[in-house]
């Protein structure tokens, strides 16, 4: 469950992420961000980072995408569709952590 959580929470950070390049998609020099997914859900499992608003992100720059006249290269359709591929895994995770508490629930209550 600890896991999931995690997951839950790390899924969520990636959408911030993700909507935050898609609300500089016209800021002159911005370069396009992605959360390091994997690197995040380590930190939370193993404590090294607190479930909460004010932990560092691991961010990173990815490099070698089209820059445009303006030195932005962000691309809106590849970020609209990250941000939908994201969706998907944080609706999944916050399914199987439900039925996780549901199955726990259930055991309980006998």
């Amino acid at each position: 469950m600890d896991l999931l959580g995690s997951a839950v929470s790390a899924s969520e950070k990636s959408h911030r992420v993700v909507s935050q390049n898609i609300a500089n998609v016209n800021t002159p020099g911005y370069k396009t961000k992605r959360l390091e997914f994997e690197r995040l859900l380590n930190q939370l499992q193993s404590g090294q980072a607190e479930d909460s608003g004010g932990i560092e992100l691991p961010v990173k720059d990815l490099e070698g995408l089209v820059e445009r006249v303006d030195g932005n290269n962000v691309n809106l359709e590849k970020e609209v569709a990250e941000l939908k591929e994201n969706a998907l895994a944080f609706q999944a995770f916050s399914h199987l952590l439900a039925s996780r508490v549901s199955t726990m629930r259930r055991a309980i209550s006998g």
